[in-house]
């Protein structure tokens, strides 16, 4: 009984962690470059990459039914798991507000012809 409730929790664990890094990669993939240096948190490469591989560790984590692994509980899958987090929590809203001059070929005057 126990343990089917343990691994019941690893497995919302994991898929919430798996869910939260890809959510976090979409995230760092559609935020631009200069975001990222204006809000003072490295730059948009190192941000895809870490991830990248937050997400990759996350996936490779998952516990039986879903995956091979243990679920996140391991080390690697807490690291993963802590680098999600920072993101979600501290960059995100960060460069979420950025709002970088011209966005292309339209313009919103007002004026008449």
């Amino acid at each position: 009984m126990f343990a089917f409730l343990q691994a019941a929790v690893i497995l919302v664990i994991s898929l919430a962690a798996f869910i939260a890094s890809i959510f976090a990669v979409v995230h760092a993939a559609r935020t631009p470059d200069p975001a990222f240096r204006a809000a003072g948190k490295q730059n948009k490469a190192l941000w895809l990459i870490i991830m990248l591989v937050a997400a990759l560790i996350a996936f490779v984590s998952l516990p039986w039914p879903l995956g091979n692994g243990g679920g996140t509980v391991g080390l690697l899958g807490l690291i993963a798991l802590a680098a999600v987090i920072f993101y979600l929590v501290d960059v995100k809203p960060k460069v979420s507000g950025y709002s970088g001059g011209s966005r292309g070929p339209r313009s919103n005057n007002s004026g008449t012809w």
